[in-house]
């Protein structure tokens, strides 16, 4: 059962427990006041007892910190402002919590060893240019380790790490390998892979769109697909430049999670396992020669993959991946890591005050206290209705009615 299921249902339980306590007290105060009593009592602590689970761990994801990344066709899905970033490492800083390194916090896992109560992983997908100006400097003043991963496609060329002190707004782009290398060299920061090129695979069945000027980046995927090696500047063309216009847009699924077609034949499970295979192995190789070490933590593109993957990459060093769907409590696999997506404007417009109560019940709620559950509801029910009446302005950029963009890597509950 996913954490999401598992939530709803606790709730419900929850609810009927604590709803069954009036007609209990009705029924059983004119015969025996004391039984009432007794009666409302534990159906009380029944409810409570399912609002409370097993202690989990808190592995929050983030993207692209900036306050306009309207470069990015999908930033208002996945990007976090400067202030309200602080506002998290402040809210966290508050709380007391624990923030552990990602090979650390696997290491006291596969070790059997207890996780500190309230312990809280940071991650950061897609090496964007503005983790470098913006996010590394706040957690270097927290005090806080952190997780980047990146795909290898994407990094941008470079021999030396680009000055960001003064910046006021990162430029468009990823991260260079000598960022990486500079963030590598700061204790408690860790770069680890996120595969090649963010790929998808066209699967069988009818198209679902067509390429047009205004759509195409919202179908980036295809131009990826048909253009092999480097893609750090994709986001400077004017124009499709792989795929034309016109194109049919086929359906598609997650390269490494789901075989697809290969030209006019769809794929085998074989098919799929050499492809996982080709870019662990490319991704130890690239690490190796660029970092000097192995990669030891793998993030699948958008948080989704196979088993197929998770066993060939345990053969092939790796410690964890990504993926996970429950709440890294100590009955979970340990090489398995479940995350949640961090938004920005939780109530569908700015309020530090709002972002750092957010925050608070999306570490609770991973934690394993449900009461926390019903404040995230109602944040989404508020953020949702807000969105409908105006579009959020984090990263300006705003899809039209319709168009397909890249999703966030997951849900906030």
């Amino acid at each position: 059962m996913n954490r999401k299921s598992e939530r709803r249902l606790r709730l419900l339980q929850a609810l009927l427990a604590a709803t069954a306590a009036a007609p209990a007290c009705l029924v059983l105060w004119p015969i025996a006041p004391w039984a009432a009593c007794l009666a409302v009592l534990a159906l009380l602590i029944a409810a409570h007892r399912r609002m409370l689970l097993a202690p989990g761990t808190a592995i929050l994801t983030y993207h692209s910190i900036c306050d306009d990344a309207a470069w990015l066709p999908w930033s208002k899905d996945i990007t976090v402002s400067r202030q309200t970033f602080a506002v998290h490492l402040q809210t966290l800083k508050a709380m007391a919590a624990p923030v552990l390194a990602t090979r650390d916090y696997v290491a006291m896992r596969q070790r059997g060893e207890a996780i500190p109560r309230r312990a809280v992983v940071l991650h950061f997908d897609d090496g964007y240019f503005d983790n470098w100006c913006h996010a590394v400097p706040l957690l270097i003043e927290h005090g806080f380790p952190a997780t980047f991963f990146v795909s290898l496609n994407f990094i941008e060329p470079g021999h030396s790490p680009r000055p960001r002190e003064g910046l006021r707004q990162a430029s468009p782009g990823y991260m260079s390998w000598a960022e990486l290398r500079a963030i590598e060299a700061i204790p408690g920061l860790e770069v680890e892979p996120h595969g090649i090129d963010h790929a998808r695979i066209a699967v069988p069945g009818a198209a679902v769109d067509r390429l047009t000027a205004e759509n195409w980046r919202d179908h980036l995927w295809l131009q990826w697909a048909a253009s092999p090696g480097p893609k750090h500047d994709w986001y400077t063309r004017p124009i499709a430049w792989a795929v034309p216009l016109g194109s049919a847009v086929p359906p598609s699924r997650l390269a490494l999670a789901s075989p697809g077609l290969s030209g006019q034949r769809t794929e085998t499970q074989a098919d799929l396992e050499r492809r996982i295979r080709s870019t662990l192995e490319r991704c130890g190789e690239t690490f190796a020669h660029e970092l000097g070490r192995a990669p030891r933590i793998f993030c699948w593109p958008e948080n989704k993959c196979s088993a197929a993957g998770r066993s060939i990459a345990s053969q092939m060093g790796y410690a964890a991946t990504t993926g996970g769907k429950g709440r890294n409590a100590a009955s979970e696999a340990d090489s398995v890591l479940s995350r949640v997506h961090v938004p920005d404007r939780s109530l569908g417009f700015a309020s530090p005050a709002a972002e750092a109560l957010a925050l608070r019940a999306l570490i609770g709620a991973m934690h394993g206290n449900l009461y926390w559950y019903p404040v995230l509801l109602a944040m989404q029910f508020t953020r949702g209705a807000m969105r409908r009446i105006r579009p959020l302005k984090v990263g300006t950029t705003q899809r039209k009615p319709g168009a397909r963009a890249k999703r966030p890597m997951e849900q906030t509950t």
